[in-house]
């Protein structure tokens, strides 16, 4: 059995809490009382975020870099903020 743990205190004691409304199951964290998903999309969003700075490293376009991400032009500006 896989043992579900908190992303905040890391504590195994969670318990069930409904559905959001994309159908993804809910928990509440017994120990640290957090309400939330399990499944957060931080780590897709740290993988984009780096797959973008290699990309503008490689000197491509925004635009290149948005279409081949599947993100928003905006989105790629703002990567280009935080590198400085």
């Amino acid at each position: 059995m896989i043992a579900i743990t908190c992303h905040r205190c890391g504590s195994t004691n969670l318990r069930k809490h409904g559905r959001t409304p994309t159908q993804q199951q809910t928990f509440h964290g017994k120990d640290c009382n957090l309400y939330g998903v399990r499944n957060r999309k931080d780590a897709e969003r740290k993988l984009r975020a780096q797959a973008a700075e290699n990309l503008l490293l490689e000197r491509l376009s925004q635009r290149a870099i948005a279409r081949t991400l599947h993100m928003s032009r905006r989105n790629v500006v703002q990567i280009m903020k935080k590198n400085g």
